[in-house]
């Protein structure tokens, strides 16, 4: 199990470098991470969102191992 999960992290690593490298090379046809980010928080909805996610990430992972029942 440890192995299929290093392999499916290092995937995600892969894609993500390659749809940078598109975007670098084709701005056109993929949009680059830093005009995809102004446009997804051109809005208050999005940004919102991502502070409880960030919330809720911290809180189970963070905070919840280190309070006692």
């Amino acid at each position: 199990m440890r192995t299929f999960t290093i392999a499916v992290f290092l995937a995600c690593v892969v894609a993500a470098l390659v749809l940078w490298y598109t975007s670098r090379r084709d701005p056109v046809r993929v949009a680059p991470i830093g005009e995809l980010l102004d446009a997804v928080f051109a809005d208050r909805a999005p940004r919102v969102a991502l502070v409880v996610f960030w919330w809720w990430l911290g809180w189970h992972f963070l905070v919840g191992q280190t309070v006692d029942p």
